[in-house]
């Protein structure tokens, strides 16, 4: 498959569109991070076997960590197409 100059523009645009949504998503974590004193890490062991509780902070915290990690894929997959 040819690479078009305008499929290469699109590809940039999404690669941009990660970058910043990454970094979007890492300074929400680290603002939790901060308010709660613990690590991204920690949080998810003690989430997971239920021992934080309810509050809106987890689940955002959760969700968070969740699509950067699928952002971060997506920028992984993208960088090989744009050399």
């Amino acid at each position: 498959m040819t690479i078009t100059t305008e499929i290469k523009e699109s590809l940039e645009r999404e690669f941009n569109i990660c970058s910043t949504t990454i970094n979007f998503y890492k300074r929400q974590i680290k603002v939790l991070e901060k308010k709660y004193k613990m690590t991204t890490t920690s949080f998810l062991v003690k989430f997971e076997k239920g021992n934080l509780g309810d509050e809106k902070d987890f689940f955002d915290w959760y969700a968070f960590h969740k699509l950067l990690s699928n952002w971060i894929s997506t920028k992984k997959a993208l960088q090989p197409l744009l050399k």
